[in-house]
Order: structure tokens, then sequence, then C-alpha cells
């Protein structure tokens, strides 16, 4: 299923692999920071109040992948099928690599290699240094969700993509493998040097959630709505968690966030309406948080007390508590957010909108200490967004359902945030839906 390499470049590739090293403790290397998705960026002294934009590039492209930084590399992954590398002090790109499809995952860097899965079907494996291609491992095939009558297309008619699947897994590297779900139904694990594949396995529906890992256990949700831990090393079920599932239209199903452990819980949201925290050992329920109806896209946030997440329908962004789940806080946000939040020296969280604002609140009290909004948000030149309100004009956008896929490219392109945040060395780097990066200090 690989496609090999020459044997000289192959080499090359390793020389760079181990001279590179592995990341600095300020380095933001994969999707929420680490391989437990905590979201915690490190600060010594985060000013948020005081922030100013610093510099900003333009990736003329659509970008729902975040960005990750190691060293003075910034990392975007594009729809435009480019992976960008630029240079953090110069402003200017070191180098390009092309896929033959969009790249929706967010990359992953250990030891000098960048890991990402491409709508082509591949899996790249490429050099940190140069951007030169080291392997590529073919899945089955990625697509977006799709099912029958959905969003109220008629049963008999063929079958609706789902417009808000944005994103594809997430790789995460651990004890020389790496992990990352696939469309094709199946988690895989890969070696990581060589690309030879170590396991896959099957669950019951597409995976575009991103794997975490805690206990030599990979947590991953699934679009059968439900939740796996599997073994590391040889891939096998250790429990699984089953989430609620509408099979009338397709719409409330589907665990397409991905998951954060932090000690013994997994915490994880999912496009049933719920929030749940279970075990990691067993997978027993310890509690769940009913979102009235709205999907939990965004992975969350955790710190020694509290789980931090977005909604959509509902517009909040909410603080619960790790060993209750009751409500401590709520922020409303208007609109859907379904970037996951990032909390910056442990005091503030920062996440964005898609009607283009950004928000840093404070996490005890939830007052908002700094917001930015988009020029295209502002200009809003569909007329989108009610004056009065300040939300999206649902009925305007989605009165049809022939409507329901370009309504949504509106939404785009008001600058909306669908790639989560990223804070380094006292830095806030954001990319919109419209590929515009914006570094802050």
């Amino acid at each position: 299923m690989r496609k090999k390499i020459p044997v000289v470049l192959f080499l090359m590739s390793f020389s760079l692999i181990f001279s590179s090293g592995s990341s600095l403790a300020s380095d933001w290397p994969m999707f929420m920071g680490n391989n437990a998705h905590s979201g915690n960026a490190e600060s010594k002294n985060p000013a948020v109040q005081k922030l100013k934009l610093a510099w900003q590039y333009d990736f003329y492209s659509q970008v729902v992948a975040s960005p990750v930084v190691v060293g003075q590399q910034l990392l975007v992954a594009a729809e435009n099928g480019n992976l960008y590398s630029v240079d953090m002090k110069t402003h200017k790109p070191q180098w390009i690599f092309h896929a033959q499809g969009a790249i929706s995952s967010t990359p992953a860097v250990a030891n000098g290699v960048v890991y990402f899965l491409s709508r082509d079907g591949n899996f790249y494996a490429i050099s940190l240094s140069d951007g030169s291609l080291l392997w590529r491992f073919a899945t089955l095939g990625e697509h977006h969700f799709s099912a029958h009558g959905m969003y109220g297309w008629p049963l008999n008619s063929v079958p609706v993509i789902d417009p808000w699947d944005f994103y594809l897994s997430s790789p995460l590297v651990e004890n020389g493998k790496v992990y990352f779900g696939s469309s094709d139904e199946h988690v895989y694990a890969l070696d990581a040097k060589t690309g030879a594949l170590q396991w896959r396995f099957k669950t019951g529906g597409v995976v575009h959630s991103s794997p975490a890992f805690a206990d030599n256990k990979i947590i991953v949700g699934s679009w059968d709505s439900a939740i796996y831990a599997l073994d590391a090393n040889s891939g096998k079920e250790i429990w699984r968690y089953q989430g609620k599932s509408d099979h009338q239209q397709s719409i409330m199903l589907g665990v397409q966030a991905s998951s954060s452990v932090d000690k013994n819980s997994v915490y994880v949201g999912s496009r049933d309406g719920h929030f749940y925290a279970l075990d990691l050992h067993n997978g027993n329920l310890r509690w769940s948080y009913n979102a009235q109806g709205s999907w939990v896209l965004s992975t969350a946030a955790v710190d020694d007390e509290n789980v931090y997440l977005g909604t959509s329908d509902t517009g909040l962004f909410l603080s619960l508590d790790k060993t209750t789940g009751k409500e401590r806080n709520r922020f409303s946000t208007r609109n859907w957010t379904y970037t996951s939040p990032i909390l910056i020296a442990n005091t503030y969280l920062a996440f964005g909108t898609m009607t283009g604002e950004f928000f840093i609140i404070d996490k005890h009290s939830a007052k908002q200490q700094w917001h930015f909004q988009t020029a295209e948000s502002k200009a809003d030149e569909f007329s989108i967004i009610d004056p009065a309100t300040k939300q999206l004009n649902a009925q305007k956008l989605f009165a049809k359902p022939e409507a329901l896929h370009s309504a949504l490219e509106q939404v785009k392109r008001l600058g909306a945030f669908v790639a989560s945040p990223v804070w380094v060395n006292e830095q806030l780097i954001i990319v919109d839906a419209n590929g515009h990066l914006k570094v802050f200090n």
C-alpha cells in the first residue's frame, strides 16, 4: 500500500529526522498541543488585553486545519492541497508541499517529520526541514460524511454530503507509531519511520475525530456515535461507549469532535447534542451534559477543575465542572463555535466563531478580555448577519435544502474560524476559512 521512495532520498531523510530532535516546550506541534488534547498553552506574561496585529499572510485558499508551530516554523495546511512552511521571523515561505487533494487534517510534527492526511486518500510523512516526501500510505479513500434524507432532502434522493464535515482526522505520534482515523471507517497505526502498517481497526462509521493517547490507549470517536478505546500496541478494542443516534435524518449523530484525556477521564462532545465524561479504564459514563440539541464539535480544553467547550446552535462557550458536569459559567458567542479553545497561562480562553469573530475571555469570570472581527465579517457582503442580534439569519441562509452548501460557503466568506488558534512565544496565531493568517502580540 506504500509508495517506495528511492534509497538515497530515504537515507537523507533519516539523517534529517535524527538531527532535528524533539519539539521544544514552547512549540505547538500537533492539534490541541499534545497527545492528550489538553489545549494548554504556556505563557509568562500574557497581556491579552493589549494584543495588536504584528503581521499577516494570505494563503489564497480555504483553510480548516489548525496551524502548528515547531521552532521558527509555522505550518499551515490548506484546502488547495498545499502544506506551507512559513518562517516566523522573516514571515516568508520556506517551502510548499503539494498533495493531490485538500489537506483538512492538522499536521503533527515529531522528530523532524511532518505527518498529515489528505483527501487524495494518502497519509503523508514529509521532512520538516525541506518538505521532501519521506513516505506515504494509501487508505481506502477519504471523503465527506453523507447520508440519505439529511437536512430535509427526500429519503429516496441521492445521499447528501454534510457540509459541516470540515475536518479529516489529525494524527498523533507515540512510541514510534503514528495513529489516525480515516473516512474508510478504520483507525490506523503505522510505523512512524517507514509507514509500514502495524494494525488497523474497523469502526462503524467514518472516523474524522483525531485520536488521543493515554494509559497506552488510543481514544477516538466515529460517525457511528461511538467512542472507542483501543490498545495502542495491538489495536484491539478495550471498550466502547455508544452515544445516541438519529437514523431518520442522520443529523444528530456522530462523534466529529476529538477526545481530551485528563488523569482517569475522557471528555468528548458529540453531534448527538451531548458532551460526555467517561472513565478512561472501562468507558463507563461518569456524567453527560445536555447541550439542548446543539452539536458539540469543538475539542475541550482541560484544567485542574473544569472542561471548556463551544456549542453550535445555542451559541455558547461553556465551563463545566470536571467531576460533576455542572455548568460553572457561560459566555454567549451568539453563533456557532466550532474551533477548539486553547487555555493561555491557565487563565485565559481563546476561541473563534463562524461569523469571523474571535474572543479571549477570563476562565474564572467568563468576561471578555479581547475581541477581533474580520474585515469580511464587518462588511457582510451577503447580509447574513442580523445587525440587531449579531446572529446569523438562519431563515435566510437555510430556508431551502438545495441552498445548504452555498449558504455555508457564504458563512465562510465572513472569515469564519474553523481552524483552532495557537499561542506560542507570547503570540496569538489565527487563520480564518478564507486563508488569512494573522499573528498578534
